[in-house]
């Protein structure tokens, strides 16, 4: 299984909401006890989980273009995969795995639908909440947590590595009813 954890690179996004991929894919290397390397486009961690080959990948041609990236990653290795990425669509901390689904606009999204010609690629969704009225949307996701949120932070990401990890071991059916709200 490949997962690939969504953001941007560069310490002026380092906690904006935009980054909870990038977020989850560190809280996956650091439970497997994984470094990150540089490879090509992307910084990869991998090794073995529960007998199963398990690859974390980190995309750095920014948000808008990571379909680039997981095309580039995904021709080398063709395991099955999973895109982690944040979602204004769904309320603080929800979570929401899939098998496939739309893009809703999402930029990182609508980038691998491009590369790799559809939609039909499982994603866990991680929700930031709808943005402020009146508030530009790209503004919204790349600004930093509130104080409330940061406090909320590690517990949601913990919940969204939890997800990746059971869709690893179990399967993404098995997964998706136990992390999705009913």
């Amino acid at each position: 299984m490949i997962v690939f954890g969504l953001g941007n690179p560069g310490d002026e996004y380092l906690f904006t909401r935009h980054n909870l991929g990038f977020m989850v894919a560190d809280a996956l290397a650091i439970e497997l006890g994984w470094r990150f390397r540089p490879r090509g486009q992307a910084l990869i961690a991998e090794g073995r989980y529960r007998l199963q080959e398990l690859r974390v990948v980190k995309p750095l041609s920014y948000m808008n273009r990571s379909g680039q990236v997981v095309k580039d990653v995904l021709e080398k290795c063709s395991d099955d995969f999973l895109v982690v990425v944040d979602d204004v669509d769904l309320e603080w901390g929800q979570l929401r795995l899939r098998k496939r689904g739309g893009t809703s606009g999402h930029n990182g999204l609508d980038s691998i639908r491009d590369h790799l010609g559809g939609e039909d690629f499982p994603r866990l969704r991680i929700g930031i909440g709808p943005r402020p009225e009146g508030a530009d949307l790209s503004e919204y996701v790349l600004s930093p947590f509130s104080k409330t949120e940061l406090a909320e932070l590690p517990g949601m990401i913990e919940r969204a590595r939890d997800a990746v990890l059971l869709a690893t071991s179990e399967g993404i059916d098995i997964a998706m009813n136990k992390v999705n709200p009913t």
